[in-house]
């Protein structure tokens, strides 16, 4: 015991030196003194991957605030409106011609596929149920029927774990609990995509599975104080996986606009001197990439919230009427599934934040402070669309807004 606390504190003087390290230029950007170590404890820094505790999977999870029957598609016109749908992702319609070719050349796309037999067409239909319910918001069956197709249905069922976790879930440790759980599921199949990367048919398949990943660990990073950020390597993991998408497939939007998204954010959370210089983070790829992305999809709504939160992150007040004028354009897109839906009323909430933030605030990094501190007080998950809208009296008074301790 005493040598296990001993290399605790070794570890979190390493931390320190880090901290002092990566932050000091970003540190005196805000002239705002970084008191970011008192959030984190030994045990915080000592552990790699977030435990899952699987109760949050056998729990019944919410329903999405909208009538899913706007979503609901038939066979026959998820067919007709695939491309549409898939056109942030790139992901091949799941024919039984394609699986079938596909799994001669890879056989571990139809390995662990519960009770298959060979037969094709009822894989694709199985295939379609999931990605029906994702579309519609029915993210637990999704899940579960996702899980049962092996490879093939991984892709639905960690876009819809996503989707929950970040926007459904009540708590900020539940929601890490279902993204840490998205990231590991994900990496298990690194070693057989890697097999399948170069070939130009399933390099979309790839990409998204690394997509989801790297965006699981993102979401965790965001919000997580800095010296946790750089205890479990998260910059590294999501840096090197964000700009291997955009390689596997140079038109992929999603993956721009990821790949622009993760240089802003190292450059919010070290400044942008530090990430120019530890991490190659450069607003000159932000800008790019969010062109690209922008060009190739301009009716995404996460592609526009997220070029506006970079234009902050970057810049802070200096684009901020430019950043609001993205929000406001992304709550007035049209969706035609679940994650646009959702992404459309988080650009709606996100625009409130902010607009908080400027009006109460001089300094962002205060603001985000104060933001992680009620996080960590209350337990609650600011991205959910169903939790209240952020306001200065949660900030200002945590305590009031805690969430009762989970049974």
């Amino acid at each position: 015991m005493p040598h296990l606390e001993t290399s605790r504190w070794r570890l979190l003087v390493l931390i320190f030196l880090c901290l002092f390290s990566l932050n000091g230029h970003a540190a005196r950007d805000d002239d705002e003194d970084d008191d970011e170590m008192d959030e984190v404890t030994a045990e915080d820094l000592a552990i790699e991957d977030i435990p899952v505790d699987e109760r949050i999977f056998l729990e019944t999870w919410k329903k999405p605030p909208f009538d899913q029957r706007f979503f609901t598609y038939t066979d026959a016109q998820i067919e007709e409106k695939w491309d549409y749908l898939m056109r942030g992702l790139r992901i091949p319609y799941p024919s039984a011609e394609y699986i079938r070719a596909l799994s001669a050349k890879y056989p571990f796309i139809t390995e662990g596929i519960d009770g298959f037999d060979g037969d094709f067409e009822a894989l694709e239909k199985s295939c379609l149920s999931a990605w029906r319910n994702f579309f519609a918001g029915n993210f637990q069956q999704s899940r579960n029927e996702g899980m049962k197709l092996g490879a093939i249905g991984t892709i639905p069922a960690l876009f819809s774990q996503l989707m929950y976790g970040i926007y459904l879930t009540e708590r900020q440790s539940e929601k890490y609990m279902l993204l840490q759980d998205v990231a590991n599921h994900a990496h298990t199949y690194f070693d057989e995509i890697e097999e399948i990367e170069e070939d130009p048919e399933v390099a979309a398949l790839a990409a998204a599975v690394r997509l989801g990943y790297a965006y699981a660990i993102a979401r965790i990073a965001e919000e997580s104080p800095i010296p946790i950020v750089v205890a479990r390597r998260y910059i590294g993991k999501i840096k090197s996986n964000s700009d291997h998408i955009t390689e596997l497939v140079p038109d992929h939007p999603l993956g721009h606009a990821f790949r622009a998204g993760v240089d802003a954010g190292i450059m919010r959370r070290v400044g942008k001197f530090t990430g120019r210089m530890t991490y190659n983070a450069r607003s000159t790829v932000v800008g790019s990439s969010f062109g690209k992305a922008r060009e190739l999809t301009p009716d995404i709504p996460i592609v526009a919230y997220e070029h506006a939160n970079a234009l902050i992150y970057m810049n802070k007040n200096r684009n901020l009427n430019e950043a609001m004028a993205l929000f406001q354009e992304a709550s007035r897109m049209q969706p035609q599934f679940s994650m646009d839906a959702l992404d459309t009323m988080y650009a709606h909430k996100r625009l409130a934040e902010v607009r908080l933030y400027a009006l109460n605030y001089r300094s962002f990094r205060k603001f985000e402070k104060d933001r992680r501190k009620l996080i960590r007080t209350t337990d609650r998950n600011l991205s959910s669309v169903n939790s209240p809208t952020l306001t200065m009296d949660m900030l200002e008074n945590p305590d009031k807004y805690k969430l009762p301790e989970r049974q």
